[in-house]
C-alpha cells in the first residue's frame, strides 16, 4: 500500500520539480528591462522570432532591438547600467552576466548594427573594463567606466548623404577605447573618435553636429549599486534622443534627475523626448 501511494504521489512531485526548473530557465540570460519605450520598437531572438517591446519587458542576451524611424526605448541592466537606443537603430545584447558578486566571468558584449545609444556602464563595465566591449562591423569599442554614446551611419540610411559611413564614438564621461585592425585611439570627454572601417586607422575628430551636441554632459553620478556601493547606475539618460527623420542627434539633460531605481522604489519619471 505503501508503495502505490509513492508512485501515486511521484508524478506530482515530478511535475512541480519540472515547473520550477522551467521557472529558474525562463528568466536565464535576462539583460535587462524596459523602462520606457516610445513608438514602435521590436525585439528580435536567434530564431528571428520578433515581437513589440513594451515596458516592463525583459531583453534576453542574444536578443535584438530594432527601433522604427520615429521610435526609442530605455533599458537598464541587470548591472545597473542604462542604455538608450536612438531611432532607427538595431542594437543586438550578443551576452551578458551578471552574478552580483563583481565576478571576473561578469561580461556586457554588445554588437551596434546600425543607428546609435547611449551607454552608462553598470558594475560590468566599472569592475571589469575589460569584459565590457561593443561591437561594429569595423571597430570595436571599450571603456574605462563611462557614459558615452556611439553611432554608425550605414550607406542605406538617410544620414548617410550627408555624413560618412562608418563608426562614431562620443564620450562624455569617463574614457572610451576605439580600435580597428589598423590602430586604436583613447577617446576622452567631449571628443569625438571615428572609424570608417576595419581597415582605416580610427581618428580623433571635430564631434559631428549631424549626430551627437558638441556640449559636454554633466557628470552623472549617484549612489546604490545593486551591491550598495556608490557609482554611476540607475540615472536619468537622456532627457531628450531627437528622431533622426528631424535632426539626427541626441540632447544632453541639462538638469538630469538623480536617483537610483530599485525594484522596491518607483521608477524615475518618463524620459522627455
Amino acid at each position: 500500500m505503501k508503495t502505490a501511494k509513492y508512485f501515486t504521489a511521484f508524478p506530482g512531485i515530478f511535475l512541480a520539480a519540472f515547473l520550477l526548473l522551467f521557472s529558474q530557465l525562463s528568466y536565464a540570460g535576462i539583460a535587462g528591462h524596459v523602462q520606457f519605450v516610445k513608438g514602435l520598437v521590436q525585439i528580435a531572438n536567434t530564431a528571428k522570432q520578433t515581437r513589440i517591446l513594451q515596458k516592463g519587458d525583459a531583453v534576453h542576451e542574444s536578443d535584438t532591438v530594432i527601433t522604427a524611424k520615429n521610435a526609442s526605448v530605455q533599458i537598464r541592466m541587470l548591472d545597473g547600467g542604462m542604455i538608450a537606443v536612438r531611432p532607427d537603430s538595431q542594437l543586438k545584447f550578443d551576452s551578458f552576466v551578471f552574478s552580483g558578486e563583481e565576478s571576473e566571468n561578469d561580461k556586457s558584449f554588445f554588437s551596434l548594427l546600425r543607428g546609435g545609444f547611449r551607454s552608462i556602464t553598470g558594475l560590468v563595465g566599472q569592475k571589469h573594463k575589460a569584459n565590457y566591449r561593443i561591437t561594429t562591423a569595423g571597430s570595436t569599442i571599450g571603456v574605462r567606466g563611462t557614459d558615452h554614446e556611439t553611432f554608425v551611419v550605414v550607406a542605406d540610411s538617410e544620414l548617410a548623404k550627408t555624413t560618412p559611413t562608418g563608426t562614431y564614438n562620443k564620450v562624455n564621461v569617463g574614457e572610451t577605447v576605439l580600435t580597428t585592425d589598423k590602430g586604436t585611439i583613447n577617446i576622452l570627454p567631449n571628443q569625438m573618435g571615428f572609424a570608417a572601417d576595419a581597415n582605416q586607422v580610427p581618428q580623433l575628430q571635430p564631434i559631428n553636429l549631424n549626430i551627437f551636441t558638441a556640449a559636454p554632459s554633466p557628470a552623472l553620478e549617484t549612489k546604490g549599486t545593486p551591491t550598495g556601493e556608490s557609482g554611476r547606475t540607475g540615472s536619468v539618460v537622456d532627457n531628450a534622443i531627437q528622431e533622426q527623420d528631424v535632426a539626427p542627434g541626441s540632447v544632453t539633460a541639462q538638469n538630469p534627475t538623480l536617483r537610483p531605481i530599485t525594484a522596491d522604489r518607483p521608477t524615475a519619471p518618463p524620459i522627455k523626448f
